[in-house]
């Protein structure tokens, strides 16, 4: 007897597992879209957003060239930016070139001597000595500094002579170690057939005529960078007079509106003006010129 055959029925597996994959093959299209678009918008704005980070970082460190200032709704006023002037200061200079002597009555703002040569000082307290020959030297009279210092006379006056020993330490009152006042210069001077010339009281202004005219100035200060000390001295024969520690000669060649000129033994140097006039007034303005007496 034959067997019966099994009836046929469709392979409900397979088609089970077409469509799971059909649906996952689907979900994985969706979903690969999906990030497709959301990729390529995330791409078109992030490089604009480091640019922007960098330029932002780059202006914090970067300097503006000038702060903001909101529009005006009116007729824009000026700000104010103030002048800063910057007083000159203490330095060595060059001896600069003569300038032409004014005209009677006329002082200019400027004027400078050259030709002044400053030379050493020999001893702690010369400096009346030096400044003195450096001088007649420029008038075309040269004497020897030693010379020149044995020749002054001794005295405990100093309107009279110098006072003290010549070598000693500086800084002190007379009778002690000292110095020498213009008039025993002048004098002495004035042996070498110099028109020097003692001047008391003498006022800036006729300081400047004396520099423009092309004819330095022989001055007692008190010295830099000391500080002013001052008193009356009654000398044992009755005589008074001003008398400073650190007293000290400078030979004048040059001022301006804010320093004059000076010659310091062998140094050349700008003095504040407001500075020079105190050290000068401090001894009462004193000085030697080259002037004819009639």
């Amino acid at each position: 007897m034959a067997g019966k055959q099994k009836p046929s029925h469709p392979n409900w597996t397979l088609t089970l597992g077409i469509g799971l994959a059909l649906v996952i093959f689907l979900l994985g299209s969706g979903m690969l879209l999906w990030l497709y678009i959301n990729q390529s918008g995330w791409m078109a704005t992030q490089p604009n957003q480091e640019i922007e980070n960098l330029q932002l970082e780059e202006t914090q460190n970067e300097p503006s060239a000038t702060p903001f200032m909101p529009l005006p709704t009116t007729t824009a006023t000026p700000s104010f930016t103030p002048t800063v002037s910057v007083e000159p200061t203490f330095t060595p200079t060059i001896t600069p070139t003569r300038t032409a002597a004014p005209t009677q009555g006329e002082i200019p703002d400027s004027a400078y001597i050259s030709g002044v040569v400053g030379r050493p000082q020999l001893y702690t307290l010369d400096c009346e000595a030096r400044s003195a020959v450096d001088w007649a030297r420029f008038f075309g009279v040269n004497i020897d500094e030693q010379e020149f210092i044995d020749r002054t006379p001794l005295s405990d006056d100093p309107e009279e002579g110098f006072v003290g020993d010549v070598n000693s330490a500086m800084g002190q009152f007379p009778p002690d170690d000292y110095g020498v006042h213009p008039p025993p210069v002048a004098t002495l001077l004035r042996e070498y057939n110099l028109d020097a010339w003692e001047v008391v009281s003498m006022s800036y202004e006729d300081l400047q005529s004396e520099i423009a005219a092309g004819r330095p100035v022989i001055v007692w200060i008190v010295n830099l960078p000391f500080e002013i000390d001052t008193t009356i001295y009654i000398a044992p024969n009755g005589n008074s007079t001003v008398v400073a520690r650190f007293e000290h000669t400078w030979i004048v060649t040059g001022y301006n509106r804010y320093t004059v000129t000076v010659i310091d033994s062998k140094w050349t140097y700008n003095v504040k003006l407001q500075n020079f006039l105190d050290r000068w007034a401090a001894l009462g303005n004193r000085a030697i010129v080259m002037r004819e007496q009639n």
